[in-house]
């Protein structure tokens, strides 16, 4: 009886210890539901920023609020911050992880360009979720532009033959999966039904054009090629396509049209005389004079200002480089446009020199 007796007190004690840590937990859960709270009604007004404050300190709160831990992940890729986002996802126990946590993963991995585990998330939600069509189009597009076209025909013909076969984002994933494994015969009939159902754009028929092509139907790669540079004429490669296949088919002024447009519109015009005046520059520094000055020569040509200067410049290169004959033609030419009324100080300098230069070959 005395020994029930002298125990007894330090029961009481442990019994309200217990009872005081049970109400610091129901407290703190009950603060971080408060605050969860407020965070959803700054998100209903899309105020991010305060939102992901308050499910912070939910967090803290109750480090177990698997709740406010799934939202602040969210709000972390909504700003962007993806591995903050990846890291409180990591968080949350493995069982609890559900379906929007999976595509949370997903597009974090994407953006931060993680490839490998974007995909292997992109797996786990086709295998256990197999109707969410974005993901399936977008797991294919990251198959295909990782060199994986055969993954993403069998990612999009899963979906296709088991799900919905009328998805036009999935199904231009999967004919452009065909196009890169030059299953040509199989890519034809779904590039002409994506167009025929409104995706009649560059890329379609650019690529339809181009199967054609693999199959060495040159008529219609003809066909779809023109198509394509009707819908943007700023393309050089997919002109200079159409060019070649105009070319085999004896379209010989055409060709030489769209041959030419694919050259200008390789590099644009401005850009080359920029390229041309650094190339001019490091040839002369280098003492390599005949580069420096046919470097000068592009760079008239590509100058629709004709500055005379360049006409002066390709002079001192060609008579650096020992060609006479070329460097009085293009002093000559500087002297024709340089002597002018108006002529600055400067200028006058050069055609002094450039008139001597001249009478020293006479």
């Amino acid at each position: 009886m005395r020994t029930r007796m002298k125990h007894t007190p330090l029961i009481i004690a442990l019994f309200l210890l217990c009872l005081a840590n049970s109400a610091r937990a129901q407290q703190r859960q009950c603060d971080a539901s408060l605050l969860s709270q407020k965070g959803d009604s700054c998100m209903s007004i899309h105020d991010t920023f305060h939102a992901m404050q308050f499910y912070l300190a939910g967090v803290n709160a109750d480090t177990t609020n698997v709740d406010a831990r799934r939202k602040l992940a969210a709000c972390y890729r909504k700003t962007g911050n993806h591995q903050a986002c990846i890291t409180n996802l990591d968080r949350i126990p493995a069982d609890s992880i559900g379906h929007d946590d999976m595509r949370m993963y997903y597009y974090s991995y994407l953006s931060i360009d993680s490839n490998d585990k974007a995909a292997y998330w992109g797996e786990q939600i086709t295998k256990h979720y197999p109707y969410d069509s974005d993901i399936v189009a977008s797991l294919a597009s990251l198959y295909n532009t990782t060199n994986k076209p055969e993954r993403a025909e069998q990612t999009t013909k899963a979906y296709i033959t088991q799900c919905d076969s009328t998805n036009m984002y999935v199904n231009k994933e999967y004919a452009y999966s065909l196009y890169l494994q030059l299953k040509y015969d199989e890519a034809i009939p779904l590039y002409k039904k994506l167009i025929a159902q409104g995706a009649d754009n560059y890329t379609s028929n650019f690529i339809l054009g181009m199967c054609y092509d693999g199959n060495y139907d040159t008529a219609n790669a003809q066909k779809y090629l023109e198509k394509a540079v009707e819908k943007n004429g700023n393309s050089s490669y997919c002109l200079y396509r159409l060019a070649m296949a105009e070319e085999g088919l004896v379209m010989d002024s055409l060709a030489l049209e769209h041959f030419n447009r694919s050259l200008e519109t390789a590099i644009p015009a401005s850009r080359q005389l920029i390229i041309y005046t650094k190339l001019a520059s490091l040839h002369f520094v280098h003492k390599r004079y005949a580069q420096a000055a046919r470097a000068f020569q592009l760079v008239i040509a590509h100058d629709p200002t004709d500055k005379p200067l360049n006409y002066y410049n390709a002079a001192q290169m060609f008579l650096a480089a020992d060609d006479i004959t070329k460097a009085d033609m293009y002093l000559k030419i500087f002297i024709d446009k340089a002597d002018k009324p108006d002529a600055d100080e400067s200028t006058k300098k050069l055609l002094e020199t450039a008139r001597k230069q001249l009478n020293k070959k006479k």
